[in-house]
């Protein structure tokens, strides 16, 4: 069996950490046969949080904190692709 996908902290620093960030929380909650359950990954994502985004996190609502897609949504709103990376 493989080993489960790595997941880097979370600062906060730019888009490619944030991008970054998303899809190895999802190929994780993938790994863990997960990948449907919103709160599941929010769980697991919540301690990953770290420095500015830590900051961040912890002032989001909880209906935020506590559902992946929308948590992803908050994300890319505050650690948006620069104008010319999105296609």
């Amino acid at each position: 069996m493989s080993s489960a996908p790595h997941v880097e902290r979370f600062k906060g620093t730019d888009w490619e950490e944030c991008q970054e960030f998303i899809v190895a929380i999802r190929a994780r909650a993938l790994w863990e046969g997960k990948q449907r359950d919103p709160a599941w990954k929010a769980d697991f994502a919540g301690p990953l949080f770290w420095r500015k985004a830590l900051l961040w996190h912890t002032q989001l609502s909880e209906d935020v904190r506590d559902d992946w897609n929308k948590l992803e949504v908050a994300l890319l709103k505050r650690w948006p692709p620069p104008e010319d990376d999105v296609e």
